[in-house]
């Protein structure tokens, strides 16, 4: 016996009449009277007694309605689940691209997250830090990228990589000599910093904190600027290993990677989005999908 077939009996047995049932059913009396002599074949013992006022049940039509009861209960709230789900995993999802720009700004990784979820739209773009930000708490993104930042409670983070900063040294400079590099080796240098302002703030404390102040920290919005300054002046920068010195540190050959030895600057790049928005589901599958997408390069 199916499901369907349960649902057409239970319809029956409490109408207690094949063509208010196929009426309430919205089936033919010819197609309902079918499914029950199917049912009734299948078991082997009649369900209901039939007459000219209607149908009443035997005693195992009794028992089947009653065994059968929970099962279509669960199986009403199992129907209601995956269509509110459906529901919740349609319409437009506005997706702001503050970090992570290179990798996810690239029309066909979302073309190829949509193959999951056809009934979602993506609109993704990229947007400077500060302006991702402002967006997301005014409800007019549901989704950034975004790094060096812990949100508030009304949202939730997913961090879906996370990379070390690094030394970035002109190759004549004293320090290129050294294997591991510490914060204190910088202190009343002339640095070069590209990172968004909690992640600037965050180190320029932990420099203030740890009393070794660089003299002037030069803060810059373009990662190869940054490199060239550091080429061309001969000042120390910190960049991000693997993420960002694979593509640019080739450019510029004078210069080299010395790592800190620890790692107290780490970049990690999060999905944020706001912890009750309704497409939550979809949301989090997507942090994961983007995860993937990161190991993969």
């Amino acid at each position: 016996m199916t499901i369907r077939q349960l649902q057409y009996f239970a319809k029956i047995y409490e109408c207690g009449n094949l063509l208010k049932a196929a009426e309430v059913l919205y089936i033919s009396h010819q197609a309902l009277g079918r499914s029950l002599n199917i049912l009734e074949k299948e078991i082997g013992m009649p369900l209901f007694y039939r007459s000219q006022r209607g149908v009443t049940p035997t005693a195992l039509g009794h028992e089947l309605y009653h065994s059968s009861s929970p099962v279509l209960r669960d199986m009403y709230v199992l129907e209601e689940h995956i269509h509110e789900y459906v529901r919740l995993s349609s319409g437009l999802l506005r997706v702001g691209l503050a970090a992570g720009v290179r990798y996810f700004n690239v029309r066909s990784l979302w073309c190829d997250f949509q193959q999951a979820y056809p009934n979602v739209t993506i609109q993704a773009q990229e947007y400077p830090y500060t302006t991702s930000l402002d967006m997301l708490k005014n409800n007019q993104l549901d989704v950034i990228t975004f790094s060096d930042y812990g949100p508030d409670d009304e949202y939730v983070q997913f961090p879906i990589g996370t990379w070390s900063r690094v030394l970035l040294l002109p190759e004549d400079h004293p320090l290129s000599t050294k294997e591991y590099a510490a914060p204190e080796d910088l202190k009343g240098m002339h640095i070069v910093l590209c990172a968004n302002p909690m992640a600037y703030h965050r180190i320029l404390s932990y420099f203030e904190s740890h009393d070794c102040q660089p003299a002037e920290v030069i803060l810059v919005s373009d990662t190869l600027y940054m490199y060239e300054i550091c080429q061309r002046e001969g000042f120390p920068g910190i960049t991000i290993q693997g993420y960002l010195t694979d593509v640019s540190l080739p450019q510029f050959p004078r210069l080299r990677l010395i790592p800190f030895k620890e790692n107290l600057f780490p970049y990690t790049i999060s999905v944020i989005a706001r912890r009750d928005h309704p497409m939550g589901t979809v949301i989090a599958d997507l942090a994961g999908y983007l995860q993937d997408s990161l190991k993969s390069r």
